[in-house]
């Protein structure tokens, strides 16, 4: 908690990305959660994969879905292919939406499909603008 205090204290004064990348090197990136989310409102790549890579071995997937709404700067199509094959169909259906909002429409629509996820895939069809 400490560690957290202090991160936010100096906010101004790191490098977001350094920060991240120093305490993955130690092991403890799940200690430093709360104060990424706080930065994660500048939208930095090293932080939103962090955040993002947190929130998928927690298997979270409210609080990814919402990471991935709102913030856009990370390797999407990486992500997608990470959480592709998921055991968690929720999961499965983050990846279908990240593949549709980089307008990879036909491998978005065979996700939803093969979870029968219908509602999704007709929306992504829709949203594709391609009638076949």
């Amino acid at each position: 908690m400490q560690l957290n205090a202090l991160l936010n204290t100096i906010t101004a004064k790191v490098d977001h990305a350094r920060v991240v990348q120093q305490v993955k090197k130690a092991g403890q990136l799940p200690l430093i959660l709360p104060f990424l989310k706080t930065v994660q409102q500048h939208n930095s790549t090293a932080v939103n994969e962090a955040i993002n890579e947190l929130y998928v071995e927690a298997e979270m997937h409210a609080e990814l879905r919402q990471s991935i709404e709102d913030f856009d700067n990370f390797d999407q199509i990486a992500l997608a292919q990470k959480m592709e094959k998921h055991e968690l169909a929720e999961m499965r259906r983050i990846a279908a939406l990240v593949y549709k909002k980089n307008k990879r429409y036909k491998q978005s629509i065979d996700m939803s499909k093969n979870d029968g996820m219908f509602r999704d895939a007709m929306e992504t069809a829709r949203d594709s603008g391609n009638q076949a």
